[in-house]
């Protein structure tokens, strides 16, 4: 058996493509529902820059057919689709790709804060639902562990761009100062939540929180100083803002083209800032041809991306080495499964052994002493101690299942 993991990402396929693998949070039970029919155990990723199937399979072969099966059975995709665009990484390639994951190495903006959780909550949702225990738990919990150390033990995550701060910064660029903006975001989700802090933090006029819900827009706007209102409300929104800002979960376009025309036909030649940072996309890419409007896509994140990581190269290089010493650490951890349970068998049949032998010997000793009875319990434990130690430490150092089998074999521990 062997890690096994299959997906793609903003390195690998374009928005068009990631967006057709896309699960939202609430999709996710059934989804490791369909993957447990083909893999049996595993973890879905799904962020808005990736989707990632985490399993431990027989060999490559059975888990890019669990991956292929899951796609097709849970998602509708045709897996010829998206094959060009997918990686699929085993053992240590697929363990130091998460623990490089869980440090944000990986992320379109390096050192952003949100995918440690978001690693922790889809490794929570498939322990809830029974399909990450064992060796699935001690990765989930390696890579955990490393991604906390990678934002304590280095300044990565320190003054990091965000997509919410690039949302921001995507506005002054196209706008200049934000002062005399108004803004409405779309969706109550953690992207909308973090985007909508982040602008008001940078001074706007005015914001408007708008979702299906609007007990939902409400809760949000009041946090933030804001007004709210409903998705009915959008052609009045959108013709009165400056900047939108969209993130809903939703499996449609929230935001048409036509409504975007008719928008910018009351808006006296005002440009439309629309910051689309949902996956599946919010907003008809066609609106990006409408006079007036610039329309921004997470692909378009990548020219601010670029000076982000420039500006965390040397930090990058510090949690490339807790990466390193992480991915160390858990390989020798998986090398000790096999070796572990075989060296207990070991000694706990030659203790049975012994103990048997003591037991049968000692009344025979007529005359001796509890002292010396005791004595005779030391000297055999030694020996036993010392006749095991050299066929143990070669099975820890070996770590070789051909070979710890044929121990298991020599010592009879299959049979018993």
């Amino acid at each position: 058996m062997e890690l096994f993991l299959t997906g793609l990402s903003h390195r690998s396929a374009p928005l068009a493509v990631r967006e057709t693998l896309s699960i939202p949070v609430e999709r996710l039970p059934s989804a490791l529902a369909t993957l447990e029919r083909h893999a049996g155990h595993g973890v879905i990723l799904s962020t808005c820059n990736r989707t990632e199937v985490y399993s431990v399979v027989r060999d490559a072969e059975h888990g890019a057919a669990a991956f292929d099966g899951f796609v097709a059975d849970e998602l509708g995709v045709d897996p010829e689709y998206i094959r060009p665009h997918v990686y699929t990484l085993e053992q240590d390639a697929a363990v130091t790709h998460l623990f490089r994951v869980a440090s944000s190495l990986d992320s379109q903006i390096v050192g952003e804060s949100e995918i440690l959780g978001q690693v922790r909550d889809a490794f929570g949702t498939a322990s809830r639902a029974g399909m990450a225990g064992g060796a699935l738990a001690h990765l989930f919990h390696s890579a955990i562990r490393t991604g906390k150390r990678a934002r304590t033990e280095t300044a990565i995550g320190r003054n990091a761009l965000s997509v919410s701060r690039a949302c921001v910064e995507l506005a002054r660029r196209s706008l200049g100062d934000l002062r005399t903006k108004h803004v409405l975001v779309v969706g109550v989700g953690e992207a909308s939540r973090l985007a909508a802090q982040a602008l008001r933090d940078a001074g706007l006029a005015s914001l408007t929180v708008a979702n299906r819900t609007r007990a939902h827009a409400q809760e949000l706007a009041e946090s933030l100083g804001g007004e709210a209102a409903g998705l009915d409300d959008l052609p009045r929104l959108l013709a009165a803002a400056d900047v939108v800002v969209t993130s809903t979960g939703a499996p449609d376009f929230v935001i048409t083209r036509a409504q975007i025309e008719d928008a910018m036909a009351e808006r006296r030649d005002r440009p439309l800032l629309v910051v689309d940072i949902a996956l599946p996309r919010d907003v008809d890419p066609s609106a990006a041809a409408v006079p007036g409007v610039r329309l921004y896509t997470l692909d378009d994140l990548e020219a601010i991306a670029e000076a982000n990581r420039r500006e965390r190269e040397a930090e990058s290089a510090k949690v490339e080495s807790i990466v390193a010493e992480e991915v160390a650490r858990f390989a020798s951890w998986w090398d000790a499964r096999g070796v572990t349970p075989t060296i207990a068998s070991i000694r706990h049949w030659a203790e049975d052994i012994r103990a048997a032998e003591v037991r049968r010997t000692l009344p025979k000793l007529n005359g001796l002493s509890p002292e010396q009875a005791e004595r005779v319990e030391a000297m055999t434990k030694a020996l036993v101690k010392k006749l095991l130690h050299g066929p143990t430490k070669s099975l820890r150092e070996r770590k070789d299942e051909s070979f710890t089998q044929s121990a298991r074999e020599l010592f009879g521990l299959d049979g018993a």
